[in-house]
Formats: C-alpha cells, sequence, structure tokens
C-alpha cells in the first residue's frame, strides 16, 4: 500500500526555523522590554498593597458601626501596614517585602526631607501594639468616641502617604 503524502504532511515533517530575521535585529529591544514589565509589576503590585490599605480603613469604618472596636483596631494596623509595603517595594524596588517591619525600617519610609516621619511611625507603632493584644484591659473598654478618633487619624496617615507614593511615582515617569 502506497501513500500518498500531502505538502502540509511533508512540511511538517522537515525541522523549522522560528526564529525570525527581525528577531535577530531586535535583540537590543529585549532588555528594555524586561525592564517595562518588570516595572510594570512593580507599579501593579504597590497599587494592590494600596488599594488593601482602602479597603481595610473602608471596612474599619464599618466595623466602627458595629461597635466591633478590636476588629477595627486590627483592621487600622492592616491598613498601615499595607501601605508601609506599598512604599517599601517603591523605595527598594523588591516585589516581596517582609511580612513585618520594625521601627527601624518603618522610619526611613515615613520620613522625608521635608515632612518628618517620627508622629507617623509612633503612632503606626502604637497601632501594632494596641491591635496585638489578646484582650483589652476590662478597666478600659474602649470607647466609641476614642475608635473614631484613632480611624480618622489613620485615615489622614494613610492620605498623606498615599499623596506621597503617587507624587513620587509621577516623578519617576
Amino acid at each position: 500500500m502506497t501513500r500518498n503524502w500531502s505538502i502540509t504532511e511533508a512540511h511538517c515533517n522537515q525541522p523549522v526555523d522560528f526564529t525570525s530575521s527581525s528577531q535577530d535585529r531586535d535583540i537590543s529591544i529585549q532588555p528594555q522590554c524586561r525592564y517595562t514589565l518588570a516595572y510594570h509589576k512593580l507599579q501593579t503590585t504597590i497599587m494592590d498593597y494600596h488599594q488593601h490599605a482602602q479597603y481595610h480603613i473602608k471596612l474599619a469604618a464599618i466595623m466602627c458601626s458595629h461597635n466591633q472596636f478590636k476588629v477595627c483596631l486590627i483592621l487600622c494596623d492592616l491598613a498601615l501596614a499595607s501601605m508601609i509595603k506599598a512604599l517599601y517595594i517603591h523605595k527598594y524596588h523588591s516585589t516581596h517585602p517582609p511580612k513585618e517591619l520594625t521601627m527601624n525600617e518603618i522610619l526611613p519610609l515615613v520620613h522625608t526631607d521635608t515632612e518628618p516621619g517620627l508622629d507617623i511611625a509612633l503612632f503606626i507603632g502604637t497601632m501594632q501594639h494596641m491591635s496585638s493584644l489578646e484582650d483589652c484591659p476590662y478597666d478600659q473598654p474602649l470607647k466609641l468616641k476614642n475608635i473614631e478618633k484613632l480611624i480618622q487619624r489613620t485615615e489622614e496617615i494613610l492620605d498623606e502617604l498615599s499623596a506621597r507614593l503617587m507624587n513620587e511615582s509621577r516623578k519617576l515617569l
């Protein structure tokens, strides 16, 4: 039995070089493309952490209206941590920030030549401490007015850090 080979079968059995001649000329573009992809991934990660911070603070306000004060503290801490991680990624160009940052790492992230960051760093440290307490002391229950002030201050800090992050990102473009 003889077999008739079609043209496509004959071509499929032959080794084919898929390297285009234009690919050899565009080798200089590849590093720039990699840089663009890395930059895009970096910016996407920063925006994800920024968005997480916004979600956490909105959820904290919702929980406050349901008298879930301990949850509010935790959510405020998570919002601040997300924003600090966005700043860390922006400053150090690393898409994998540490799980937790120490005060020695936080202070340079929030401190600038024009804006001293010690008050922000202290507030972040206080929120970390308050949210990590297992139980609130029974002799000093959390009050709605105090929680609302903490949420408001957290929002102010997030707004300030967010504006700083956006301004620095625009300078890089």
